[in-house]
């Protein structure tokens, strides 16, 4: 198979690049500082098995140039007419991407959201030395015990004031030692240590530094809340939008459901209190058993009683006050 040149990868990227823009709505953005080739092949083939995008690395003039095209419709006197008029969609705010092309980076570009997304990137991790020159993501420190390193070596331990003794013909630290430190350059000294003792401290892979999405740049703290975390933010925010639209008296959609339940129960109370009744009322009344009907007959049953032996007086055992409900409970005081 005969090698591509650079000219043809270019073209290549360029077109992959174009037509991904007319296809996808979403681009992450991803950091490949101290990634390897084989991690990037890896994660692209997890993006396709997996159907949650494609992933495109190119050099930043090319993916520029490529930005450049998307934005502005195709002529039939330039280069590549034929491909663009077919991909062409009018998407002038993807020119925001450039300012996002900094460094080394690759795009993902994704329709899924970003949480099944951020998984499938950011854990294909590898193991790396620390090199002279380069800034430490994380403190590292060596703990006591052996180091399998024989007596001769000591002398190094001693110049970098690293506490040890000689225990069964080997070199053993005996107190906890900072080797590096977190947002410092690693130096000579400290990536020699680290090499003779066969110790990676640092992990490399891919990172989502921003997200585009039709238009709007996301940062980390927007696009890696998981869907639990924006419901109960939206939930919190239509509770306070409903608040003060009620406190107001302004009805949009949020408030509307309160003030159509708040003027229901008022339209209930002033039936109840009448005695009328209503479809929706007498719907109510028997699904929820409501007392307060029955509280309204029962003094016209007893008033019927009263008319039928207006001077009668007789006897009624404290069984039969219970079950008329006591004396207090439907009398003057309470109506």
């Amino acid at each position: 198979m005969a090698e591509i040149s650079k000219k043809e990868k270019k073209r290549i990227i360029i077109n992959n690049l174009y037509e991904a823009f007319t296809k996808y709505k979403q681009v992450l953005v991803v950091k490949l500082d101290n990634v390897s080739s084989n991690q990037i092949q890896q994660a692209r083939l997890a993006l396709r098995q997996q159907k949650k995008g494609i992933m495109i690395v190119g050099k930043n003039t090319v993916v520029s140039k490529a930005i450049s095209l998307a934005v502005k419709s195709p002529k039939e006197n330039e280069k590549g007419y034929d491909i663009r008029k077919d991909w062409f969609s009018d998407q002038p705010q993807v020119a925001r991407l450039e300012e996002l092309l900094k460094g080394k980076v690759g795009l993902i570009f994704s329709d899924a959201p970003v949480f099944e997304v951020k998984p499938i990137i950011e854990s294909n991790k590898k193991p790396a030395a620390a090199k002279v020159g380069m800034l430490a993501p994380i403190d590292v420190s060596i703990f006591p015990g052996p180091t399998g390193m024989d007596p001769s070596q000591i002398s190094f331990f001693h110049a970098l004031s690293i506490s040890t003794k000689i225990n069964k013909g080997q070199i053993e630290i005996t107190k906890e030692f900072k080797v590096c430190t977190s947002g410092k350059k690693v130096g000579n000294s400290e990536a020699v240590l680290l090499q003779k003792l066969n110790i990676k401290p640092f992990a490399y892979g891919m990172e989502i530094f921003r997200v585009y999405d039709d238009g709007s740049i996301l940062t980390p703290e927007i696009f890696n809340m998981n869907p639990s975390e924006i419901i109960s933010k939206f939930q919190n925010a239509a509770n306070k939008i409903a608040a003060i639209s009620l406190a107001v008296g302004q009805p949009n959609q949020l408030s509307a459901p309160h003030l159509l339940v708040n003027a229901f129960k008022n339209i209930a109370s002033i039936a109840f209190g009448a005695g009328l009744s209503f479809k929706a009322l007498e719907g109510l009344q028997s699904g929820s058993g409501s007392s307060q009907p029955a509280q309204q007959q029962a003094p016209k049953q007893e008033a019927k009683v009263e008319e039928k032996k207006p001077e009668a007086k007789p006897e009624v055992k404290e069984e039969d006050n219970l079950d008329l409900g006591g004396g207090g409970l439907f009398g003057d005081d309470d109506f």
